[in-house]
C-alpha cells in the first residue's frame, strides 16, 4: 500500500471491519496477493504529468504480467505512456475474487482499482461501502471523461446512485440495454422450415406450432424445440409478456408495482410451453440435461430449433459441419424473429447492460483518482476496443472494402503479441459493441466468418424492426431492505413443474406465488410501492 495512504488506512479499518469483515468466510490476507506496498513514483512522463503507479486486480491479471514476451506488449506499454502511470496487479481468481475484496476492504488493502459484482447483485453491501467511505465517488462533473459520462447518464445506470452519488463506473457489454437483441436468439433450421412450406418468421403461437408439426413430418424423431440450457425456457415469454422472459423485471398492474413473476399475464406463456411439451414439441428431456447438450442437439441435426445458443466459434460451425455433410451452414440456419405479442409488436431480451462494475479505493489521492478515470475512460472506449479485438491498425489489421482484415501470418495471434493486453482487456468493458457494430477483424475461419456475417446483419434487422421489452430499470434495480432480501430461488422449478404438470396451469401457478408471501414478497412489493410513490414513478 502506498505510504501516503497508511494513515487513511486505520480509520478505514476500524469504520468497516465490524460489518463488512463478518460477510467474510475467509481470513485471507496472504502479502503475497495483497496490493503492492510500493512507493509511487515521482518521475515526470513525456504529458508533464506526475507519473504514477496503480494497484490494479482482476481474475488471472498476474498471468499477462507472468506470459512470454509481456514486456513487448506495445499496446499496454503505449496505454501506460499515454496516461504517464505503471499499473501494478494484484491477482484474483474466479473462485477467489469476491471473498478476497471483501478481506481487503476489511483490512484498508484494496487496490486502487477493482472490478467486482456488487451494485446490481448486492446492493446492501453496495450502499455499505459507499456509505462507509470504503469506495470513492465518482465527480459530479464527469465531461472529462466523455465514455463514463455517457455510461453514466443511461436509464440502466442512474438507478445505481447513492445519496445521489455513484462509487462505480459499470463495465459494459453494449452501448445501451435494448442491444441484447440476440441474447435469447431462437436458431432453427430454415432449410427444413422451407422444405415444410414456411419460408418467413411466424406471426403466431399457433402458427410456430404449426410450423414445428410440419418440420417433424418430414422429420420424424427429431426434437422441435431444444434448450441451451433452462433458464432459456423464458424464451417464451418475449411472444406474449416480453417483460417475463427477463424474470427480474417488475410491472405496473393495477396501479402497484409487483414482480414479473406474480402477474396473471404469466400463465399464457406457460399455457403455451404447456401446449408445446404435451404436444412432444418441446424437449422431453429439457428440465435434467446439463448446459449445452439442447443446443448439441440442435448442432447434430437432432432438433429444430434451439432456444440459445452462438454459432461464432470453430468448435460448433465445426459440429454442425461433421453432423450435417454437404450442409452450407447460413444456407442452413437462420434467427427466427418473435412471433409478435397482444400489441402487434415483435419484442426483444433487455437486461442491463454491464455485468459487473469497477470500483476505485477511496483512500487514492485526487491526483490518482483522476488518473485511473482517464485510464478507465479509454479502456471503456471504442477506440481501446478496436486494439484489444484488432491490433494496431495497418500493423495487425487493414480496412479493405469497409471491413478489417488481419494481417497476421498463420503462425501469429494477439494474444501472443498482446499478453497483458490479453488479459487486462475486460478491465473496463466487454467489447460486445465493437463486435455487433461488425468492426472485428473477419475471422480467418470462413464458415465462422460467414456466420458472424449473419449474426451482425441479423441484430442490425432485429434493432430496426422489434422492440426492447419494456422493462423500468427504476423498479427493477431499486434497493430496499425487504426488496433486496427477496430472493425467490425455486422460480425456475416452479416454472417447470407447471409447465410438466397435470393440474390447471393457472392454479399451479397461483398456488407458487402464494408460497412466496413466506419469503418476504408482500413487505417488497409494500417498500417499492412506497418509494416509488414518492419518486413519482
Amino acid at each position: 500500500m502506498k505510504k501516503s495512504k497508511q494513515a487513511k488506512m486505520l480509520v478505514a479499518v476500524m469504520l468497516v471491519l465490524t460489518t463488512v469483515f463478518a460477510g467474510c468466510s475467509s481470513n485471507d490476507n496472504n502479502s503475497s496477493s495483497s496490493p503492492s506496498n510500493d512507493a509511487s513514483g515521482s518521475a515526470s512522463g513525456e504529458s508533464g504529468s506526475k507519473h504514477l503507479e496503480l494497484d490494479v486486480s482482476m481474475m488471472g491479471i498476474q498471468d499477462g504480467f507472468d506470459a512470454p514476451g509481456a514486456e513487448n506488449d506495445v499496446i499496454f506499454n503505449d496505454m501506460e505512456k499515454k496516461f504517464n502511470v505503471t499499473l501494478k496487479p494484484v491477482q484474483l481468481t474466479w473462485n477467489d475474487y469476491m471473498e478476497k475484496t471483501k478481506v481487503w476492504a476489511a483490512s484498508g488493502q484494496l487496490p486502487d482499482i477493482f472490478p467486482n459484482v456488487i451494485a446490481v447483485d448486492n446492493k446492501a453491501l453496495y450502499s455499505s461501502w459507499a456509505t462507509q467511505g470504503i469506495i470513492k465517488p465518482l465527480p459530479d462533473d464527469l465531461s472529462k471523461y466523455p465514455t463514463i459520462e455517457r455510461i453514466m447518464n443511461l436509464p440502466s445506470v442512474t438507478p445505481l446512485k447513492v445519496n445521489d452519488k455513484y462509487y462505480m463506473v459499470p463495465r459494459m457489454t453494449y452501448d445501451d440495454a435494448s442491444d441484447w437483441v440476440l441474447d435469447r436468439s431462437i436458431l432453427y433450421r430454415k432449410d427444413w422450415a422451407s422444405e415444410a412450406g414456411y419460408t418467413s418468421d411466424p406471426n403466431s403461437f399457433e402458427e410456430f406450432v404449426a410450423m414445428i408439426k410440419a418440420v417433424q413430418k418430414l422429420h420424424p424423431g427429431t426434437v422441435g424445440i431444444a434448450l441451451q440450457n433452462k433458464s432459456y425456457i423464458d424464451t417464451q415469454f418475449l411472444g406474449s409478456f416480453p417483460e417475463m422472459s427477463n424474470n427480474q423485471s417488475w410491472v405496473k398492474e393495477d396501479g402497484k408495482w409487483i414482480p414479473s413473476y406474480t402477474s396473471k399475464r404469466v400463465v399464457e406463456g406457460l399455457q403455451q410451453l404447456r401446449t408445446l411439451y404435451n404436444d412432444g414439441l418441446l424437449d422431453k428431456d429439457f428440465a435434467i440435461q446439463k448446459e449445452g447438450d439442447g443446443f448439441t442437439k440442435f448442432l447434430n441435426g437432432q432438433a429444430f430449433i434451439s432456444y440459445g445458443g452462438a454459432l461464432n466459434s470453430a468448435a460448433n460451425t465445426d459440429t454442425f459441419k461433421k453432423a450435417n455433410p454437404g450442409v452450407n451452414l447460413t444456407d442452413a440456419v437462420g434467427i427466427m424473429n418473435i412471433w409478435p405479442a397482444a400489441d402487434g409488436n415483435r419484442y426483444t431480451y433487455v437486461v442491463t447492460p454491464y455485468w459487473s462494475e469497477i470500483y476505485f479505493n477511496n483512500m487514492m489521492s485526487d491526483e490518482e483518482f483522476d488518473r485511473a478515470l482517464q485510464l478507465v475512460d479509454f479502456m471503456a472506449s471504442e477506440e481501446y476496443s478496436a486494439l484489444y479485438k484488432n491490433g494496431i491498425l495497418d500493423v495487425d489489421y487493414k480496412i479493405e472494402n469497409g471491413k478489417a482484415v488481419s494481417l497476421l501470418t498463420a503462425d501469429e495471434s494477439l494474444a501472443q503479441k498482446y499478453p497483458i493486453t490479453n488479459t487486462i482487456n475486460t478491465l473496463a468493458q466487454w467489447h460486445g459493441a465493437f463486435y455487433k457494430a461488425g468492426k472485428t477483424v473477419v475471422n480467418a475461419n470462413p464458415d465462422v466468418a460467414a456466420w458472424e456475417a449473419v449474426d451482425q446483419a441479423t441484430f442490425k434487422k432485429f434493432k430496426a424492426e422489434d422492440k426492447p421489452a419494456p422493462l423500468n430499470f427504476d423498479i427493477m434495480l431499486m434497493s430496499t431492505p425487504a426488496k433486496n432480501k427477496l430472493a425467490i430461488t425455486t422460480l425456475q422449478d416452479d416454472e417447470i413443474n407447471t409447465i410438466i404438470g397435470k393440474e390447471d396451469v393457472s392454479s399451479m401457478w397461483t398456488k407458487a406465488v402464494k408460497s412466496y408471501e413466506s419469503k418476504g414478497l408482500k413487505e417488497a412489493i409494500d417498500e417499492v410501492n412506497k418509494r416509488a410513490e414518492e419518486m413519482g414513478l
